[in-house]
């Protein structure tokens, strides 16, 4: 005997169609996700859709907050940040973890922000630019974090450095959406981010 299926809640229909939303952008983007393709990804009636949100766009900057609020909250839960983790670089950790998500799912994440700063809309493109400062903090403040442990090079700009990750990360992100990442292979990839690591980052005696 089956058991009954469990009716979801609000918040739970809520998430499915931020999901749903996340992987119909990464496939195509912002313009050509519609409501009508987002409800069929996320097996639901399109109405459903606007019980939830006065609009796609409504449903999508939802989304946006959704992708760097679960991402930052994955990241910080990072071993790295224990007390007994002080003598490990945060950065190389955080990236070792980046590159650990390249093949999964939640790569999807950077490719949507990448998408969304070319998006037709002006508020979608004005939500990815607060996104993407968000993820440069979050990765500035980690660099700083860094410099106080003995990891990172006083000769460069945090700054700068944490852009010119995020850009890596982005890049890296939509070649792996769109299938494009065999072309380079994923020992060019970890080569390339050691390669920038052994730039701004000191190895401890």
């Amino acid at each position: 005997m089956s058991l009954p299926k469990k009716r979801m809640t609000s918040d739970d229909r809520r998430q499915s169609l931020i999901d749903a939303t996340i992987r119909v952008v990464s496939r195509l983007n912002y313009d050509r996700a519609t409501t009508a393709l987002i409800a069929k990804e996320a097996k639901v009636n399109e109405a459903l859709i606007y019980s939830h949100y006065k609009s796609k766009k409504d449903l999508q900057m939802d989304a946006l907050d959704y992708m760097v609020t679960s991402r930052l909250q994955f990241y910080r839960a990072n071993p790295v940040f224990l007390p007994e983790n002080r003598c490990q670089s945060v950065v190389r950790s955080l990236n070792a973890q980046y590159l650990q998500m390249i093949q999964s799912p939640e790569i999807q994440v950077f490719s949507c922000l990448l998408k969304a700063m070319v998006a037709i809309d002006p508020e979608i493109q004005k939500k990815s630019i607060a996104c993407s400062m968000a993820f440069q903090q979050f990765i500035r403040e980690n660099l700083m974090e860094d410099r106080v442990r003995g990891f990172f090079d006083d000769r460069f700009d945090p700054d700068i450095i944490a852009w010119e990750i995020l850009g890596k990360i982005i890049l890296v992100a939509t070649l792996a959406v769109t299938g494009s990442l065999d072309k380079f292979g994923m020992d060019a990839v970890r080569t390339s981010i050691r390669y920038l690591e052994d730039i701004y980052l000191k190895k401890k005696p």
